[in-house]
């Protein structure tokens, strides 16, 4: 499947499972374009409410790696609040989602 393909079918499972307010972002090898076959797909979801909850792993994380399981390819999501992720700015994991980032949704 092509990379296209793949980044529309994420789309269209985070439509289905984000609450509203929430960020999709694509970040790491794939947001770069210097990826190589067999590179994950690294998803940060930014959820806007105080605490991320078991559930939230449940309707958002599982059904994104399912599709990845479907498709034969690792995608990876990380959950964050939109608090604790503005905590992160002096992090370089932060700093390098800022600046590799593609949004997706």
């Amino acid at each position: 499947m092509s990379e296209d393909k793949i980044v529309e079918s994420i789309k269209e499972v985070a439509k289905n499972v984000l609450p509203e307010n929430a960020k999709l972002l694509l970040y790491g090898s794939r947001a770069r374009g210097d990826y190589s076959e067999g590179s994950d797909w690294d998803l940060l979801v930014i959820l806007d409410k105080a605490k991320i909850e078991q559930s939230d792993y449940d309707n958002i994380v599982y059904p994104l790696t399912d599709l990845g399981w479907g498709l034969g390819e690792s995608i990876i999501p990380v959950l964050y609040t939109k608090k604790e992720w503005e905590s992160m700015s002096p992090m370089p994991f932060y700093q390098n989602v800022e600046q590799d980032k593609r949004q997706l949704i």
